[in-house]
C-alpha cells in the first residue's frame, strides 16, 4: 500500500460530505429549478438511488479486494493492459473535475468577495494548501476535515433565521408538470453523489473498514437531507424567482437580518465555501496522486503531489474559458460524465468479476 495512514469511519464521512457538497449548495438550486420548478425539493430524495449504487460498488469491491482501491482492482478483474486504462481514466477524471472545482471557487470569491484579486491567485493558493494537506497524507487530510467540517455545516443552521420570510405555499402545486421535468432536474444531484465512490480511496485506511457500508449510508443520508433543507429553504423563500438567481444561497444569507445583530453574515457563507471546498479539492487532488502513482507501480505518491496540482491548476483555466461554458458544462456534460466514471464503470467491474466466477 502506497498509504500507511489510518483514518476512522467518523473522519471518512466528514471527509465525503463536503467532497459532495462544497460546490453543490451553492449550483444545484439553480440548476434543478431550470426543470423542477417548485418540485426542485425532490430532486435530492430521488437521487439517493445513484448514491447508493455508488456506495454499494466501492465498498462490495472492497469486501472483494480489501486493501486495494478501485485503481489496484482494475489490474485483477479486467487484466493489466485494461487496468491500467481505467487506472487512467480515474486519474483524468479527478484531475480534469478538480479544476472545475477550483475554477468555480475561484469565480465564486473573485464574483461576489474580492472582486480585483486575480483569479490565478485565488486558484493557487488554493491548491497549494490542499497539496499541502494531501503531501502530509491521508490522516493530516483527515484531521483536517474534522476540524473544518463542522464550519462547514453550521452557518447552514442561520437560514433557519428566514423563518419569518419563507412561505410555504411556494411549494404547490406538487408535481403540477408530472414527473418527468423532476426526474431531468434529478440528472445534476445524481451526478455529484456518484462522487461518494471516492470512498474507495478511503476504504483501506479505515480503522473499521468492515463497517464501510453503514459509514457510506450514513453520509448519503446526510447529503441527501441536507440538499432537501437547501431546497426547500431556497424555494420558501424565494418561490419562482429561484431559478432566476445565480448564488441564490448567498443572497439568502445576505437576506438573514435578526434582533439587529445577525446581519451581514456574506462572511460566514465564504468561511463555509473556503473551508468545505478546500476538503474537496483535497479528496480530488488525492484520489489523482493515488490514480497517477497506482497505474505506474510508483512506490512513493508525495513527490508528484505538486506537478498534479499545477496540472489542476492547467485545466481550471485551459477548459472553461468563461463562466457561461462552466455554466453549460454543469448542465449538460456532468450529469452524463461523472456517472458514467464514478458509477458505470465500477458497476461494470462488479459484474465482469462476477462471470469470472462462472
Amino acid at each position: 500500500m502506497l498509504e500507511k495512514g489510518k483514518i476512522s469511519g467518523v473522519q471518512m464521512v466528514l471527509l465525503l460530505y463536503p467532497t459532495v457538497l462544497a460546490t453543490g449548495f451553492l449550483a444545484l438550486p439553480t440548476i434543478t429549478y431550470q426543470y423542477a420548478q417548485n418540485d426542485l425539493w425532490m430532486t435530492g430524495i430521488l437521487s439517493i438511488f445513484m448514491g447508493l449504487a455508488s456506495v454499494y460498488a466501492a465498498v462490495r469491491l472492497h469486501e472483494l479486494y480489501p486493501k486495494e482501491n478501485v485503481v489496484q482492482h482494475s489490474e485483477r478483474i479486467v487484466g493489466k493492459l485494461a487496468g491500467k486504462i481505467i487506472g487512467t481514466i480515474f486519474f483524468l477524471y479527478s484531475t480534469h473535475a478538480n479544476g472545475t472545482i477550483i475554477r468555480q471557487y475561484a469565480e465564486f470569491v473573485k464574483g461576489s468577495f474580492l472582486f480585483k484579486t486575480p483569479i490565478l491567485l485565488i486558484s493557487a493558493t488554493m491548491l497549494l494548501l490542499a497539496s499541502i494537506a494531501v503531501r502530509g497524507g491521508v490522516e493530516t487530510m483527515a484531521r483536517s476535515a474534522v476540524i473544518f467540517t463542522p464550519i462547514f455545516i453550521i452557518p447552514l443552521l442561520f437560514l433557519l433565521l428566514l423563518i419569518p420570510d419563507m412561505d410555504v405555499r411556494n411549494i404547490f402545486p406538487i408535481l403540477s408538470h408530472g414527473i418527468i421535468p423532476v426526474l431531468k432536474g434529478t440528472a445534476t444531484p445524481q451526478a455529484w453523489l456518484s462522487e461518494l465512490f471516492f470512498m474507495t480511496f478511503f476504504l483501506p485506511c479505515m480503522t473499521d473498514s468492515n463497517k464501510g457500508r453503514k459509514w457510506g449510508h450514513l453520509v448519503l443520508g446526510a447529503v441527501v437531507l441536507s440538499l432537501t433543507y437547501v431546497n426547500l429553504i431556497m424555494l420558501f423563500l424565494f418561490g419562482s424567482d429561484t431559478g432566476n438567481k445565480s448564488y441564490p444561497v448567498l443572497v439568502a444569507f445576505r437576506y438573514i437580518s435578526a434582533a439587529n445583530f445577525f446581519e451581514n453574515l456574506e462572511a460566514l457563507l465564504l468561511a463555509m465555501w473556503i473551508v468545505g471546498n478546500f476538503v474537496k479539492i483535497s479528496v480530488f487532488l488525492y484520489a489523482s496522486v493515488l490514480s497517477f502513482a497506482q497505474t505506474m507501480h510508483l512506490s512513493e505518491y508525495r513527490p508528484i503531489v505538486f506537478p498534479i496540482g499545477i496540472l489542476v491548476l492547467v485545466f481550471s483555466f485551459w477548459d472553461l474559458p468563461s463562466t457561461s461554458r462552466f455554466g453549460i458544462y454543469l448542465m449538460y456534460a456532468v450529469p452524463f460524465l461523472i456517472p458514467i466514471v464514478l458509477t458505470l464503470i465500477p458497476l461494470l467491474l462488479l459484474f465482469i468479476n462476477r462471470l469470472r466466477k462462472f
